[in-house]
């Protein structure tokens, strides 16, 4: 961890499909009107997926290196609010302000994301300048979730390791969060949209002189499957698909989005292409 910028959450893992299993292919359950199924995960991999934060469970705390099982069970915990903070929150999903998660950073990366909201304009690797992309955040107007469902699946583990020449304890997390989605008063164009939070958050007394640790987001961002690409506000613009044409195209070989062993987006990436959502 270092006290500079933290990488922004690239675009990609997003754009077109790139097969028939985009988000509007189901065979069967859509209504006469084209709008979505009463299961919107149906035919999907997260069909059998927990809704919400029940997808988010705690393993049961171990000592990691130097560092207690109440600390490591502590830094869960706060791991798990943060996820939720970051990809379920209802009024930050919908492009409102993301106080849940402002409120559980460290105060010195809390300032810098705050800072970082309104920006515009994107990084030399193709992602957007603000921190608005620290979170799952559709863009305002775009769009409405599908019914009141969420489906999330994933993991999370602790290891001791050392930054800085500190003793730092890791939380690696390794997230799907599936989203049904339409355009206002379009249900016909309805789609998924699949976030990818694979990374790590650090622990460590960073601010304090008394034992207690604190997050520090270091990997842990949302990258989605099912937007559009080259977005410079930092929100997620669903690739529906009567939507406009994406001036920039996806790139690279087809990754599928509901895989768990697909590694998290490195900056040369750019927006990849997947299998549809």
């Amino acid at each position: 961890m270092t006290n500079g910028a933290i990488p922004s959450a690239s675009a990609s893992a997003t754009g077109p499909a790139a097969s028939s299993s985009s988000g509007n292919s189901l065979s069967s359950g859509i209504p006469a009107d084209g709008g979505p199924p009463a299961d919107p995960f149906a035919n999907t991999e997260a069909a059998r997926w927990a809704n919400g934060p029940a997808g988010i469970t705690v393993p049961v705390p171990e000592p990691a290196g130097s560092f207690t099982a109440a600390q490591v069970d502590a830094a869960f915990q706060t791991t798990r609010n943060l996820l939720i903070a970051q990809d379920l929150d209802g009024p930050t999903l919908l492009g409102g302000a993301p106080n849940a998660f402002a409120n559980l950073l460290d105060p010195k990366q809390r300032t810098q994301f705050i800072a970082g909201l309104n920006k515009i304009g994107l990084a030399k690797n193709g992602g957007p300048l603000s921190t608005r992309a620290w979170v799952a955040s559709f863009a305002p107007g775009t769009t409405s979730l599908i019914g009141s469902v969420i489906k999330v699946h994933g993991t999370m583990s602790a290891a001791e390791a050392t930054d800085q020449g500190s003793e730092v304890l890791d939380i690696k997390v390794n997230y799907r969060f599936v989203y049904p989605v339409e355009p206002p008063k379009a249900p016909q164009d309805w789609m998924r949209v699949v976030g990818q939070v694979s990374g790590i958050i650090e622990f460590t007394d960073w601010d304090t002189t008394n034992g207690s640790l604190l997050p520090w987001l270091t990997s842990a961002l949302p990258d989605e499957a099912g937007g559009r690409c080259g977005m410079a506000d930092g929100y997620i613009h669903p690739d529906y698909p009567n939507g406009p044409p994406d001036k920039v195209q996806p790139k690279g070989k087809p990754i599928d989005p509901y895989s768990m062993t697909i590694p998290p987006p490195s900056k040369s990436d750019g927006c990849r292409m997947t299998t549809g959502t």
